[in-house]
C-alpha cells in the first residue's frame, strides 16, 4: 500500500480500506447473471423487452446476450444525463434515474448484435432483471449469492455514496496551482458501477475464483464469463460476458478495469500461470489500464487482442 485514504484527516492506505471500483463493477454484476444462467433461471437469448420496463417500446430484440456483451445498442445513460439542461456536475444519479433515461430513448442506436459499443446502461439493464427475478436489491443479491460465501464482509454494492461507510477512501484530483480537489462519487445507479471494495478481501476473491476454476474448469464461473458467444457478438470481440480478454505471449488474460471520480481499479487474470492482480488508487491519472500492468508482469511479450 502507498498513498493516502484521506488528505483532510491524514490517513494512509491500508489493506482494509474501502475503494469505489467503478466499471470493474460489471465483472460482478456478470457473474451473478452467469451464475443465474447455471440454474435455469433465464437463457441467454432470452429476449428482454416483456421483462424490463426500460425495454418495452423497443422495435428489435434485446437480448440477454447482447446487454453483456455490450452489443445492444441501448444509448448509455451517463452521456444521455450529461445532455440535461440545468445538471450540475454535483448532481447525484440514481438507479431509477438511469432506467427512465434509458426508457424515454424508445430504441437502441442500431440492431441488436449488429456491433459492439460499450454503454454503462447495459449493465443497469442487467441489475433491473436481477432485482425482478429475486426480488431483491442487488447489494442483497450480491452479498447472499457470492460475497457472504467467500466472507467479503467490507464488500458490497451501494446506490447511496453519501452513506457512511467505514474506512472508506477519497479520490482527488491534484491542483494546478498546488494542493489537491475532492473527487466525490455522485452516482446512485448501480450495476455499471456501484460497488465498493478493499485490496485484502478483493485478493481474497480472487483466490477463491482461481479456486472455483481448479474444481469446476469449463462450468467455473470465470470461464463461464470468458466464453465466447458468436450469437451476440462478432468474431475477435474480445468483450465477453462481464469480462475482457487480451492475449499475451500464448497467454489468455482476463480482465476488467474501472475509473470515475479520481478512483481507478483494475482486476487481471491469467489462468494459464493461475495468478491475478488487483489494482486500486485513489489519485485522478493513476495509469490502470490491464495492457500497462501486463507489460510489467510479463515484458517483451506481444501483446494482442483475444482471437
Amino acid at each position: 500500500h502507498h498513498g493516502m485514504a484521506h488528505l483532510e484527516w491524514p490517513q494512509p492506505l491500508a489493506g482494509d480500506t474501502r475503494f469505489y471500483l467503478a466499471s470493474e463493477s460489471k465483472f460482478w454484476v456478470g457473474a451473478l447473471v452467469m451464475q443465474a444462467l447455471a440454474a435455469g433461471r433465464i437463457a441467454l437469448d432470452a429476449d428482454l423487452r416483456a421483462l424490463l420496463p426500460a425495454l418495452a417500446s423497443y422495435e428489435h430484440p434485446v437480448l440477454l446476450g447482447h446487454l453483456l456483451r455490450h452489443t445492444s445498442g441501448v444509448d448509455d445513460y451517463l452521456y444521455l444525463w450529461q445532455m440535461q439542461l440545468g445538471r450540475d456536475e454535483s448532481d447525484l444519479v440514481t438507479q431509477a434515474q438511469a432506467l427512465e433515461l434509458i426508457r424515454k430513448t424508445e430504441d437502441g442506436d442500431f440492431e441488436p448484435g449488429s456491433r459492439f459499443d460499450y454503454s454503462n446502461s447495459n449493465y443497469v439493464l442487467l441489475a433491473d432483471w436481477l432485482e425482478r427475478d429475486a426480488g431483491l436489491p442487488l447489494d442483497e443479491i450480491a452479498r447472499q449469492r457470492l460475497f457472504a460465501p467467500w466472507q467479503l464482509h467490507n464488500t458490497g454494492f451501494e446506490n447511496d455514496p453519501h452513506r457512511v461507510l467505514p474506512r472508506r477512501a477519497r479520490s482527488y484530483q491534484a491542483l494546478a496551482a498546488g494542493g489537491w480537489r475532492e473527487l466525490p462519487v455522485n452516482l446512485g445507479s448501480w450495476g455499471d458501477g456501484g460497488m465498493w471494495s478493499t485490496l485484502d478481501e478483493l485478493l481474497r476473491a480472487e483466490a477463491c475464483l482461481l479456486d472455483d476454476w481448479r474444481r469446476q474448469g469449463s462450468h467455473s464461473l470465470l470461464a463461464r464469463c470468458a466464453a465466447d458467444d458468436l450469437r451476440f457478438a462478432s468474431p475477435g470481440q474480445p468483450y465477453r460476458f462481464g469480462t475482457e480478454i487480451i492475449c499475451k505471449d500464448q497467454r489468455q488474460i482476463l480482465f476488467h478495469g474501472g475509473g470515475f471520480a479520481a478512483f481507478s481499479s483494475l482486476a487481471l487474470r491469467c489462468l494459464e500461470d493461475a495468478c491475478a492482480l488487483v489494482v486500486l488508487a485513489n489519485a485522478e491519472g493513476f495509469d490502470a489500464s490491464a495492457q500497462t500492468w501486463a507489460n510489467h508482469l510479463w515484458p517483451g511479450a506481444e501483446l494482442d487482442l483475444a482471437p
